[in-house]
């Protein structure tokens, strides 16, 4: 029995550009008590167990790594609403979903509802949303399409798989929604296509205390114990966020944006005893960021940070399988509820793209402070010049939008 083509497509990408304001409104009601916070804890167990995947990859073990796990995420949960059987419920468990914590309408709910939020924030401009590109041959169940409308923002068009403009329609669409960072995310589409599902994030913004072009200076950044490279580090001595974990055996620097988003950097503190990145990733999880955010406070310290501009792009249809989505990619596919036509993933990809200079970055920032005694203080010199995690988070529910770690800053794609 024939079974068709659905490719999901994942964008996301982060800028260091001026920033357009928006208007500030409250979030929806649903985004309150145990439920909200047991859906951004699913969220967040989902980001981990991906970064580990893909961590664990033979392709990027000393690569870097940058991605949005929201944006991954949303797009599983898309999926659940046009699937049926074992599929659906693969999916559920890859994204962590509960049953007993809250139902899948109220998380296609939450998820709307953090669309709707993040979409209103003041000082920042963060697009996110999804579209749908249907063959022209397709036969959808009309159910799918308006819920996908009513909880994802998604729009939805027509299209000809095998006319080679459909490739230019959906670059086209994906250069306006992340303003130009990312050109070209299609190469070429089978003609069988019958549904290509794109989601995409956007966030630009200036650091709250953006740093002076004249500081920034040429230095060293150690890639490992035998390499250097030369780098451009911005630099400050300001009262900054900062935290050192003892039990991580790393420094912790947030730098924030208008009290709504940060960017928080882990830098292991290397030297006798003393553990390393490896340790970090194997170690960290949600409860290390909830931490982290509920104990941040000021110091004057010196902060040196690698000016940098990456772009990553990943396949992720074999970690996916192995995280036990399986049926998606195979003839035991259901996907019932999206068309009568039968239907199988045949592609999952993720692009992102990362710029970090002296005016802004995607800011998102969580960070605490902890100290040794008085006779030890690391806190004194945070300097980012060996391989290091980074996480876009948002400070109003601790949400991660982006998570990942620099091991090159001069690599420019992964």
């Amino acid at each position: 029995m024939e079974v068709n083509i659905i490719c999901l497509w994942i964008c996301a990408l982060i800028v260091a550009n001026p920033i357009v304001h928006g208007n500030q409104e409250t979030s929806e009601s649903s985004l309150v008590g145990e439920k909200l916070l047991s859906f951004l804890r699913m969220n967040n167990d989902f980001a981990f167990q991906l970064y580990k995947k893909l961590v664990e990859m033979p392709n990027y073990q000393s690569k870097n790594i940058f991605f949005s796990p929201f944006s991954v995420s949303m797009a599983l949960s898309e999926l659940t609403l046009g699937a049926g059987g074992d599929t659906k419920q693969q999916l559920l468990n890859g994204i962590g979903y509960n049953s007993s914590l809250f139902s899948t309408e109220e998380m296609h709910q939450l998820f709307h509802s953090l669309l709707e939020d993040i979409g209103q924030r003041t000082g920042v401009n963060v697009d996110a949303g999804t579209a749908l590109y249907l063959s022209d041959k397709f036969k959808p169940i009309p159910e799918f399409f308006e819920k996908m409308k009513e909880f994802y923002h998604s729009e939805g068009f027509e299209v000809n798989f095998s006319d080679k403009e459909t490739v230019d329609k959906i670059n086209t669409y994906v250069k306006e929604k992340t303003h130009g960072k990312i050109d070209k995310a299609v190469e070429d589409l089978d003609a069988d296509t019958l549904m290509f599902l794109l989601t995409y994030i956007y966030f630009k913004g200036k650091w709250d205390l953006p740093f002076n072009p004249n500081s920034t200076r040429k230095d060293k950044f150690y890639v490992d114990s035998e390499t250097t490279i030369p780098v451009k580090f911005m630099h400050q001595y300001e009262f900054v966020k900062v935290h050192y974990d003892r039990d991580l055996f790393a420094k912790i620097l947030c730098l924030d944006y208008n009290d709504s988003f940060s960017m928080m950097l882990a830098v292991p503190e290397y030297g006798p005893l003393i553990k390393n990145l490896t340790y970090l990733e194997e170690e960290i999880s949600t409860e290390h960021i909830t931490k982290w955010m509920r104990a941040v406070a000021k110091r004057k310290a010196d902060i040196y940070v690698p000016k940098l501009s990456l772009k990553t792009s990943y396949s992720l249809k074999d970690i996916l399988k192995e995280m036990g989505m399986t049926d998606l990619f195979t003839t035991k596919a259901d996907f019932s509820g999206i068309s009568e036509d039968r239907m199988m993933i045949s592609k999952v990809e993720h692009q992102a793209s990362l710029d970090i200079d002296e005016e802004g970055t995607t800011a998102a920032a969580v960070t605490t402070v902890q100290f040794r005694p008085m006779s030890y203080n690391p806190l004194k010199i945070l300097s980012f010049n060996k391989p290091f995690m980074i996480f876009i988070i948002d400070q109003k529910n601790y949400n991660i939008l982006f998570i990942g770690r620099i091991m090159n800053p001069v690599e420019k794609q992964t």
